[in-house]
């Protein structure tokens, strides 16, 4: 184990796992702005037929970590591995040396989540070891959870086409010494702002990603055959799947609070229009056959969330 380690609960994994780790050596910031500072908030929507489900959508950026890491000159080592042997002897060596280690992994391979859906990109922090399995701090656990040493092997070298990993790993080197980084805020905030508005995935990103999105999501039951398991997918990973509610917009708005914008009253009305459309795909999802009173509010609820974020971004970007 790390010796002084400490696993503290958070809402999203990325955030949790950063803000732990560099409380771990010394520097204190919240989970928000941790989330923040990674420039932290997207919107993708993918089709993915032919697998489960087939309308992928996730409100956080792919590469928080990556971003955080470039926006604040924190001293933290990002490396990837395509060996899974070679990767989990690096992670071995950061424990061996008193260091916990951030590993990126596909939650569906985690022992303690079961395989009910692939969720590539999910931050761990490897808090230790034995000759079985690692002791992974997660996210809003209460305790250390346990993974199986194969399997957590699988997890860190998931192939799922939106996030392919490559044994990803990121630590504080002996040594290093950490600034204040809270003065990236105002890069952070201009960061976010430009890939939500002019995204590198073009529509599968950002707000073309989400006009195309909510001009579609009403007429999923004729699209797509798994309409139920993609209205509660939606439902989750807006509302329970680590966001901290709202899509990650709620912690966004406390985020900006913290550093000083006014432009959190703009994130926290678009955190509560995700809601509302999360509570419609939810209503969706439980009925046999389509509602078409119900699909009908759930369009109506993109659209208001569209109508939020084009409001708060541009606002950002100024």
């Amino acid at each position: 184990m790390v010796p002084g380690y400490r696993h503290v609960p958070g809402n999203h994994c990325g955030s949790t796992a950063l803000r732990n780790l560099l409380a771990f050596h010394g520097a204190a910031i919240s989970e928000e702005m941790a989330l923040g500072l990674g420039a932290g908030l997207s919107f993708y929507y993918v089709v993915l037929d032919g697998s489960s489900p087939s309308r992928f959508t996730n409100g956080r950026v792919g590469r928080l970590e990556e971003q955080f890491v470039q926006l604040t000159a924190a001293p933290i080592r990002l490396e990837t591995f395509a060996d899974p042997e070679a990767a989990w002897e690096a992670a071995q060596a950061a424990v061996d040396g008193a260091r916990p280690a951030i590993l990126l992994t596909d939650l569906y391979y985690l022992d303690h989540y079961g395989t009910s859906a692939h969720f590539p990109g999910h931050a761990v922090v490897l808090a230790g070891y034995d000759a079985e399995v690692a002791y992974l701090s997660d996210t809003s656990f209460e305790e250390l959870q346990t993974t199986r040493l194969d399997n957590l092997a699988r997890a860190r070298h998931g192939t799922h086409p939106v996030f392919p990993l490559d044994g990803h790993m990121l630590t504080v080197p002996e040594g290093a010494e950490l600034a204040d980084i809270r003065a990236a805020s105002a890069d952070a905030i201009e960061r976010n702002a430009k890939q939500m508005l002019d995204p590198p995935l073009g529509d599968y990103e950002g707000l073309p990603a989400l006009r195309r999105f909510a001009a579609e999501v009403g007429d999923w039951p004729q699209q797509v055959e798994d309409w139920r398991w993609c209205a509660r997918f939606g439902y989750q990973v807006i509302e329970r799947r680590g966001t901290g509610g709202g899509n990650f917009r709620l912690m966004y708005s406390r985020f900006l609070s913290q550093a000083g914008y006014e432009e959190a009253a703009l994130a926290a009305r678009a955190a509560a229009r995700w809601t509302s459309l999360a509570d419609a795909l939810l209503a969706a999802s439980e009925s046999d056959r389509p509602d078409p009173e119900l699909w009908s509010r759930a369009r109506e609820e993109a659209a208001g969330v569209l109508d939020a974020e084009e409001s708060l971004w541009p606002a950002l970007a100024r």
